[in-house]
């Protein structure tokens, strides 16, 4: 493996996530650490409090990780909780079949990259943590993977269940899912760590289990080595834990409402937006049928989106004490309910989480919380081999390729060897254009109401023209047939689907083309990186 770095300025980042890279103390109304300054970072060690009970802590991750099957690294891992020294660094994702895209694996990475920096640099026991997003219920999110296909990318699907508002994580693999795994299978090459790979992906992704369970017992054998934890809300012993943390959303709603519109106003005055919309309520409720909908809050009564019930305030407050674990967060009170459960010292965001947190310094503070740092996960492109020998046979640099083909094709075309089609054409052009003055200003003299005929009759030749020229550009396209082909598979790998690759390729198709172990030795090469700079990594 060999990494350069390229700044993320020309790639398609937010405006937020590229100024808080390049210049974090412009954020700083909006965020508690520069992420990107060791002071910083020194001082949030040096005031980090966590208020909760640790010793329930780690009892309710050992009895957690254990539905996953958690290896002794991992629970050695829980057991340095009860230390009031360990921190835990956080991230977390969507749960997804086969593990996802590469950015899940990148969060993941990176958290395990800073916990053990962070232990070395600051004397404090760090712990990598993943939380699994088990309450979203976002199916069209997870149910899609992405793989590169000659000089095109295949996406492939897991048809709609009828369980479209359910828990992702509750829904189980079915025979729907057998001829998903089957597509995906056939979509791949046959390699020396194919069967390896899939009686892996086997154990956990197979009919009767859930999407949640195979997700989560699948990325701790990954990193099982590393100690890795995986927490959650799902859980009805963690949600009857966290359960202060809903009555809490309920009983000051107006007080956390207008601490999230404050600061997200405040980011749109300087020039930025709201990455999440604002409604009063921050929690979901959980139906008869297991379907997670909305709660509305207005007049100080909160109403279901699905099957009308209702409750004031008071009774809502009860029924939470009640039934915690018919309640749910969203996406703000998510990084609350960490806080409550775990000594997060920081968060592993990728740019969409960036920015929602900068609407979330004060929100934090109305749980009498501080915001953790909010550290950017590292960005990355994989660059196989064969992509690399026809990248240096062409004229674009890395960035370029996010442009669209049609774009790219044409930039080539003008660049190369061929005839300057536009020199021939243009002159073509301005030179009708001048003839044709003197003969339609002596029409118009003889019939005025012809000068709208004649118009058009050099209308009509300029459009010929242009036909003439769009044939001179194809012929001229099937003679660089070579090289577009290669722009157009160098495209399809690095932005696949007009994206980063990093959000459209499923990470199992670099295992099975580059070994189970390519995440252990990509670790290793970040050693001294910074996720200040788009790693391109050449494979």
């Amino acid at each position: 493996m060999d990494i350069s770095e390229l700044p993320f300025l020309n790639l398609p980042f937010n405006k937020l996530f590229q100024d808080y890279i390049k210049n974090p103390q412009k954020l700083s109304p909006f965020f508690q650490t520069n992420p990107l300054s060791e002071e910083d970072i020194n001082k949030a060690f040096d005031s980090f409090l966590f208020k909760a009970n640790r010793k329930k802590t780690v009892s309710l991750l050992k009895n957690f990780n254990n539905k996953f099957g958690a290896g002794k690294k991992t629970l050695q891992s829980i057991e340095k909780l009860a230390d009031e020294k360990t921190v835990a660094v956080v991230t977390g994702q969507q749960l997804t079949l086969f593990g996802g895209p590469l950015f899940t694996i990148y969060k993941i990475i990176s958290a395990i990259h800073y916990a053990k920096k962070w232990e070395e640099e600051y004397n404090h026991p760090c712990i990598p943590v993943f939380w699994l997003a088990d309450e979203d219920h976002d199916y069209e999110e997870i149910s899609t993977l992405g793989f590169p296909q000659n000089d095109d990318h295949k996406k492939i699907s897991l048809p709609k269940k009828s369980e479209i508002d359910k828990r992702v994580a509750e829904i189980e693999l079915n025979s729907n899912f057998k001829a998903f795994k089957q597509e995906v299978i056939e979509s791949q090459f046959d390699t020396d760590f194919t069967d390896r790979l899939w009686r892996k992906l086997d154990n956990y992704y197979k009919t009767g289990n859930t999407i949640g369970k195979a997700f989560g017992s699948l990325v701790l054998e990954l990193f099982e080595d590393y100690g890795l934890i995986l927490a959650g809300s799902a859980d009805d012993e963690v949600k009857k834990h966290l359960s202060s943390i809903l009555t809490k959303s309920v009983g000051n709603v107006s007080k956390q409402f207008e601490s999230l519109q404050t600061k997200t106003d405040e980011l749109i005055s300087v020039g930025y937006h709201g990455q999440v919309h604002l409604q009063p309520s921050n929690i979901f409720w959980i139906d008869d049928r297991g379907n997670r909908t909305k709660l509305s809050y207005e007049d100080d009564l909160w109403i279901t989106d699905g099957d009308g019930r209702s409750w004031s305030s008071s009774e809502l407050i009860d029924e939470i004490k009640d039934q915690p674990e018919r309640f749910s967060p969203n996406v703000f009170l998510r990084p609350v309910m960490q806080n409550a459960l775990l000594p997060v010292i920081a968060y592993i965001a990728g740019p969409g989480e960036i920015s929602y947190h900068a609407q979330m310094k004060d929100f934090f503070e109305d749980f009498e919380q501080t915001m953790p740092v909010i550290m950017p996960r590292f960005s990355m492109t994989l660059i196989e081999s064969g992509i690399d020998r026809i990248f240096e046979k062409l004229p674009f640099d890395f960035s370029a390729y996010n442009d669209r083909i049609e774009d790219l094709e044409s930039q080539f075309i003008e660049q190369s060897d061929s005839p300057d089609i536009e020199a021939i054409f243009e002159p073509w052009k301005a030179a009708i254009d001048e003839i044709s003055e003197e003969p339609t200003e002596q029409i118009k003299e003889i019939d005025p109401t012809l000068e709208g005929t004649s118009e058009k009759a050099k209308a009509t030749f300029f459009s010929e023209l242009d036909k003439l020229k769009g044939k001179v550009y194809r012929s001229v396209k099937d003679q660089e047939k070579t090289q577009l082909n290669r722009i157009r598979k160098i495209k399809a790998n690095l932005f696949p689907n007009n994206n980063l690759q990093e959000r459209e390729v499923a990470f199992i198709y670099f295992m099975n083309k580059y070994g189970l172990s390519i995440w252990d030795d990509l670790l290793v090469k970040l050693k001294d990186q910074q996720p200040d700079t788009h790693k391109v990594i050449r494979l």
